[in-house]
């Protein structure tokens, strides 16, 4: 019988949200490997009616946190919510002894690798890092208040100081866990947020070749900086390139403020917004752009770079985001701006227009060959 794979996410797509699409291809391929038997488990809150579903194939099976609103003093209710980890592996047949891996994405679940380590010494525990606030500091309508990050604070390097591997999508995001002082990293990974390429890959014969077409697919909040795009093209249309069409997908608190900017300066025959769109319909969208162009500045990874890269389409993203690390030092003249330099950013999709160069990674983005390093590496981790 084969061990099990455990993973314990907040995120992972269903039929009514996407969120999540990378989990659930890092689960597909973990599973090719054919080392391990995968079990994911999705917290919710008690008072939820959500049921177990399957999606796509994988099985996900919910159990109960007991959370205060607004992310108030987390593990408060710990006690609740391991008990309620419990009866959902009792329910599912899971003898702790045949668990060799609990993967925890984002700190605060890797309180559960922690309880199942003290029950089975032998598990080894990992808790994934998404993003730069990598102890929650800036979640909830408290996180001004001195009182609420010292909780905050105090609490995730707790756990972190518990955990066997910590894993980042990029060696920048662990940077982050690093600079915590209070924080003893036992070992750690920079596991890239991979692409299937099975799913994202070059269309031909659906790009209109009477434009150079632009996407950019993101939340419109601040950090993301549409904006930037948004006065890179106006400068360009200004100099005459009248066959430039710029598609942006998300929704969000800045919204509004783009389309407002762009009506008043007279660009709305020049830029589209979407609404958002099925993750597995986003092939094709990728497929009729010429250049994928997202200039946030507080960027952990962004799986849509590479998404678009698969689909044979080159990106351009702010300099010291997680995505710069795929850039070639050599290169990054090309590919990378300034936070909010949107004369440059013009003067980068200007030169891509006229010379069309190749874009060059420096390392592979395909998610089977990334899960199968990485799972040589927990192999080998004591």
């Amino acid at each position: 019988m084969k061990r099990i794979y455990l993973i314990i996410t907040p995120f992972f797509p269903s039929q009514e949200s996407f969120r999540g699409p990378y989990i659930y291809d890092q689960v597909v391929a973990i599973q090719k490997e054919g080392n391990y038997d995968v079990v994911v488990l999705k917290p919710k809150q008690f008072y939820s009616n959500k049921k177990d579903y399957k999606y796509e194939g994988v099985n996900v099976f919910f159990f109960n946190v007991y959370d205060l609103p607004s992310a108030m003093f987390p593990g408060l209710f710990n006690i609740l919510a391991i008990s309620s980890l419990k009866r959902k592996l009792r329910s599912l047949n899971i003898d702790l002894t045949q668990i060799a891996v609990v993967h925890s994405h984002v700190t605060v679940a890797g309180i559960y690798a922690i309880y199942l380590k003290k029950r089975v010494s032998t598990i080894k525990t990992i808790v994934q890092h998404h993003g730069f606030d990598v102890l929650s500091l800036s979640n909830g309508i408290f996180s001004k208040f001195k009182w609420h990050r010292n909780w905050v604070k105090n609490y995730g390097i707790d756990i972190c100081n518990q955990i066997d591997l910590h894993v980042g999508v990029s060696a920048k995001t662990l940077e982050f866990v690093s600079e915590i002082p209070e924080i003893i990293i036992k070992s750690q990974y920079a596991l890239y947020n991979g692409v299937d390429e099975s799913k994202f890959h070059p269309v031909i014969g659906i790009k209109d070749p009477n434009y150079f077409t632009i996407g950019c697919i993101a939340n419109f909040w601040p950090l993301k900086d549409q904006l930037t795009l948004i006065k890179a093209v106006e400068l360009l249309v200004n100099k005459g390139f009248q066959n430039l069409r710029i598609t942006f997908i998300g929704s969000g608190s800045t919204l509004q403020s783009c389309k407002d900017y762009v009506k008043d300066n007279g660009l709305n025959n020049y830029i589209e917004f979407l609404a958002e769109i099925n993750h597995v319909k986003l092939k094709n969208y990728y497929n009729k752009l010429d250049l994928f162009v997202l200039p946030s500045y507080y960027e952990a990874f962004g799986c849509v770079y590479t998404e678009a890269y698969a689909c044979g389409v080159p990106f351009i993203a702010v300099k010291g985001q997680g995505i710069g690390e795929l850039i070639p030092s050599e290169e990054t003249n090309r590919w990378l701006i300034d936070k909010g330099d949107y004369k440059n950013l013009g003067s980068l999709i200007q030169k891509y227009m006229e010379n069309r160069y190749i874009q060059n990674l420096s390392h592979s983005i395909n998610i089977n060959f990334l899960i199968h390093k990485f799972l040589i590496h927990i192999n080998e981790i004591d």
